[in-house]
């Protein structure tokens, strides 16, 4: 469990369509969701040791109650089934809030990409900039507009031309190249959604955008950034001097945690970015699904739940 954990009460339960419901949880003790900002995410701990992460979609000014929506997959990996399993009057442990898909709030426009439920970073996002009273566009993409669980709390932003709600089964696949070459000089682009709508907005905006204007979160750990070899090597913990060996088939966290070390971590798959840690020597095999191209490319920060070393050793600030 993360050092940042808390205890909370799921104070409502509304379902938004036939397969996606928000709930709202309110700390017991103290003001946790006051460092929620849009984009922000928390960890839900889940019957039988589950422990998944969901956006925040709305929260308390004050801080003490914040709310997800979750989609029902049945196929998925049992987060989404036993969140809907949970009733109005539960006590769950949450993580965070954390943001590791910020806004930047002063861009002179923002176009945002919400596919399904990717909406619920996406709609926090919309809200604060129209609050802020700044350039915005909204692209709310799903299959069917039976589908659309957040069109109506969209539309409440009196977005107006500005809002684009668009129905696979009416309009077909967006064009993702039309729409990043139609976004003005110096806009930033933010996209939540599956995976393919991630990989074509990626492919579309990193030819055209400099790389400080994409944002993105993805819902899964992306497969591909998992594959390589995983050769031992050894990692220098900076704050104690003490060098340890990570085996071919550990990851750095997990020795960590075998050692006795206190490193905090979430979903253990390089999404949701609790585990990052400042680098301070040697060059990083990046394996996560949420630092941006950019960010690797500096190889000052490391997901330690999967990343690994390029060459012999690793110096972490731990």
């Amino acid at each position: 469990m993360t050092p940042s954990s808390f205890d909370a009460i799921l104070k409502s339960v509304e379902d938004l369509s036939e397969d996606t419901r928000s709930f709202t949880f309110e700390a017991v003790q103290g003001t946790p969701f006051s460092d929620a900002s849009a984009g922000a995410h928390i960890d839900v701990h889940l019957p039988g040791g589950v422990m998944r992460q969901y956006s925040l979609w709305t929260w308390d000014p004050d801080g003490r109650w914040g709310s997800v929506a979750v989609k029902r997959e049945e196929p998925g990996r049992g987060g989404s089934q036993a969140m809907h399993k949970l009733t109005a009057g539960q006590t769950v442990q949450l993580g965070g809030p954390r943001n590791n898909f910020p806004l930047k709030e002063d861009a002179p426009h923002s176009v945002l990409i919400a596919g399904g439920i990717g909406a619920t970073p996406i709609f926090a996002m919309a809200q604060r900039l129209q609050s802020l009273g700044q350039s915005v566009e909204v692209y709310y993409l799903t299959r069917t507009q039976r589908m659309a669980a957040f069109k109506s709390r969209f539309e409440a932003l009196n977005l107006g031309e500005a809002l684009h709600c668009r129905y696979d089964d009416v309009d077909g696949i967006i064009d993702t190249v039309a729409l990043i070459e139609g976004m003005p000089a110096g806009a930033h682009v933010y996209c939540c959604g599956p995976e393919p709508l991630l990989q074509a907005v990626l492919g579309a905006a990193e030819p055209r955008l400099d790389g400080e204007c994409i944002h993105f979160e993805r819902f899964s750990a992306d497969p591909t950034a998992l594959e390589g070899p995983s050769d031992s090597f050894e990692v220098e913990l900076a704050q104690s001097g003490k060098t340890v060996t990570v085996p071919k088939d550990k990851s750095i966290l997990e020795v960590l945690q075998d050692e006795g070390i206190d490193a905090e971590w979430g979903c253990s798959e390089g999404v949701c970015g609790a585990c990052i840690v400042d680098v301070l020597e040697g060059e990083v095999d990046h394996r996560d699904s949420v630092l941006t191209p950019d960010e690797q490319a500096e190889n000052s920060i490391m997901c330690i739940c999967v990343s690994r070393a390029k060459g012999a050793k690793l110096k972490i600030d731990v």
